[in-house]
């Protein structure tokens, strides 16, 4: 049920998009702000034609605080900054303002969350799958790409939805209550938003705020600091971890992922069974699988879901294999934590290209990581944090950087490199807002670029 009669959604695409719609029909009246000037840009157009299907109203580049005055709550999409100024003068009139996750409660969705700062597309992907093969009209998305306001409209009788949850949702929510999160694991992100790791930490914390002792988490043992959030929580606690430790959930026992607990132990599938490399991937399929279990999907439906996954792009993708160099896009990287857990998939020669615009995150700890790689050839550094990159990695040690301008020339310079053979991994640390529109653009290009290499005609 919606609480309200009238939104102003700031922000037009997509989630505010489809928010809107999604509202307006559900009996609400509805106004859209978008503070960017409208453009030829087709995400534009699309959003103008849906809204003018409908009668719904909406401006381009402004924002009008008197529309805004008149409504009872503001909408806002996850990519507007809680500090613009049309959500202060909003705060300051004292305006509930709920983001476009809410709609998933307002829907009376049986939502599978998952939040964490790595792994959690492709955790989330994969639950998706597995949930879909005993419930083929659960729904996915959130985070992941199809915001879930788009997924109640596209699918009106969905009653399950498995969703990643970003901080930037979690800032807004108000009655989001997952049935099952998972919580995959917290290292330093988005502190050029934060400022502090604790702020960052409590605004994750906040999936957990409306769950109760019905629900379920899943939370990463081998991660100190959600090992001991564990107790302080009110909804059941499970655990996974691959690394040995005495609690109730997934374990790796003999090759075999499993289920224990008191009473008993349940294989869930094998780790012959996972197409994906790394084991990160072995973490990420373990808490999927593990979250299902708990949800109430049988381990044969766990089985034929991990069997049948193959990943998402831009995660330690396999684009080609060129003059023996193999190319592979794991763009959506953009932790140094996530590139350390790229370079231990590696088990051959590799070139890293590495750089992008800033989190506010520190470099150090990676090149640490990276310095010590016996099978790293090279770092190549681009966009704006190439600096402090070829700073941290010379601190640690590394004497083979290269500098380069474009996606093109680290291409370039890295099958130079592996002139003997090897991996050219595009693992960027980074965002992407520098020099691409978003992490996906920025691997699209690589693929482009890696494929032209051999004559492929590409998208």
């Amino acid at each position: 049920m919606i609480p309200f009669n009238s939104a102003f959604v700031v922000g037009a695409l997509p989630s505010g998009l489809y928010a809107a719609l999604y509202l307006h029909d559900h009996g609400v009246d509805v106004f859209v702000s978008e503070f960017r000037q409208r453009s030829a840009d087709e995400k534009f157009e699309h959003a103008v034609r849906l809204l003018q299907q409908v009668s719904v109203p909406f401006e381009f580049g402004q924002n009008t605080v008197s529309i805004m005055a008149a409504c009872d709550v503001v909408v806002v999409s996850p990519g507007v900054p809680l500090d613009a100024p049309i959500i202060l003068a909003a705060a300051q009139m004292d305006k509930v303002i709920v983001g476009e996750t809410e709609i998933a409660a307002y829907a009376g969705l049986s939502v599978l969350a998952v939040t964490g700062s790595n792994g959690k597309s492709t955790t989330t992907a994969l639950l998706g799958e597995i949930v879909a093969e005993e419930y083929p009209d659960a729904v996915t998305g959130g985070n992941l790409g199809t915001p879930v306001s788009e997924l109640l409209v596209e699918h009106p009788l969905a009653e399950r939805a498995v969703l990643e949850v970003s901080c930037f949702q979690l800032e807004t929510i108000h009655t989001f209550h997952p049935r099952v999160a998972i919580f995959s694991n917290l290292v330093p992100n988005h502190l050029d938003r934060y400022g502090t790791m604790k702020r960052y930490f409590a605004t994750k914390k906040r999936l957990f705020e409306n769950m109760t002792a019905d629900d379920v988490v899943v939370l990463n043992w081998d991660d100190p600091e959600l090992r001991v959030l564990g107790p302080t929580l009110s909804p059941s606690v499970f655990y996974f971890g691959l690394g040995d430790g005495v609690f109730s959930g997934a374990h790796v026992v003999d090759g075999s992922i499993v289920f224990k607990d008191t009473t008993r132990t349940v294989e869930l599938f094998r780790e012959t069974d996972l197409h994906i490399r790394g084991r990160h991937n072995v973490a990420n399929a373990m808490s999927a699988a593990l979250a299902a279990f708990l949800y109430g999907i049988s381990p044969d439906a766990v089985r034929r879901a991990v069997r049948a996954f193959n990943g998402l792009p831009h995660r330690l993708e396999y684009v080609a294999t060129v003059g023996g160099v193999t190319f592979v896009n794991d763009s959506k990287a953009t932790t140094p934590e996530s590139v350390m857990t790229a370079a231990d998939a590696m088990t051959g020669p590799y070139v890293v290209i590495l750089g992008g615009s800033s989190k506010g995150v520190s470099f150090d700890k990676m090149a640490r990581h990276l310095t010590e790689d016996r099978n790293l050839v090279s770092a190549i550094v681009m966009g704006t944090t190439a600096p402090a990159i070829e700073d941290s990695l010379r601190q640690a040690g590394m004497k083979t950087i290269a500098h380069v301008e474009s996606l093109e020339d680290a291409v370039s310079n890295g099958v130079h490199l592996l002139s003997a053979g090897g991996t050219l991994l595009l693992s960027p640390a980074c965002a992407s807002f520098d020099m691409f529109r978003d992490f996906e653009q920025r691997g699209d290009r690589f693929r482009e670029i890696a494929q032209g290499r051999q004559g492929v005609v590409t998208r």
